[in-house]
């Protein structure tokens, strides 16, 4: 009896001792974070194809205006100088997007303070860039006026168009920027609530590690 018992107790051990760990549960992706980033991408490249169907409409009415008078003629100049420029950007954007979210989708899964510390960052980065875009356009819409007032001053009619074509220009880059900051606010705010909650989940975890019995 005292032997099939130790048998009993040494086979127990043995399958505590050698037992194969159960594999690590990773953490559930954070579905508020990935709703928002998810949207943040999908409507910028919603936006790359507005600039790229404005490059488009630009080229085309300046191409026209160029065939106008003297005033039509300077303002298709400024129309046609800005269409490259929508293309560039509409184009980066668009094509760069899918790729990019896919690799944060994989980030925010497998390491997500990681995502959340990079695209801080990255964000930060961009929510700057928008306030130097700014003042740049604010200064190229000066320039148009300045432009359009001394054309009309001299009677110089292509002055005066080349003038007005940059305040639309000026003035289509600014309407275009201030919702694409809003967007990029928007997202960074969501970032800052991830982060918040990351922060508590992991003070509440350290206080039940500390004191687990």
């Amino acid at each position: 009896m005292r032997i099939l018992l130790l048998f009993f107790c040494g086979t127990v051990l043995a399958q505590n001792l050698f037992a194969a760990e159960p594999p690590a549960q990773t953490k559930p992706v954070d579905q508020h974070m990935l709703r928002a980033m998810r949207e943040y991408f999908h409507e910028e490249k919603s936006a790359a194809k507005m600039a790229i169907f404005g490059a488009a409409l630009a080229g085309g009415a300046g191409a026209y205006l160029t065939s106008q008078s003297d005033l039509g003629r300077g303002a298709g100049y400024a129309l046609i100088g800005l269409a490259p420029v929508a293309l560039i950007v509409g184009g980066t954007v668009y094509f760069r997007t899918n790729s990019q979210l896919r690799r944060l989708e994989d980030q925010l899964e497998t390491a997500p303070r990681d995502y959340r510390r990079e695209e801080n960052i990255r964000m930060q980065k961009v929510n700057r860039q928008f306030q130097i875009l700014r003042i740049a356009e604010y200064s190229l819409f000066g320039f148009g006026a300045l432009a359009t007032t001394i054309g009309a001053a001299r009677g110089a009619d292509l002055t005066t168009g080349v003038g007005i074509g940059i305040m639309v220009d000026a003035a289509l880059m600014l309407l275009f920027d201030h919702f694409a900051e809003v967007r990029a606010q928007i997202y960074t705010e969501r970032l800052a609530e991830f982060g918040a909650a990351a922060r508590t989940l992991d003070i509440i975890q350290g206080f039940r590690l500390s004191y687990a019995f």
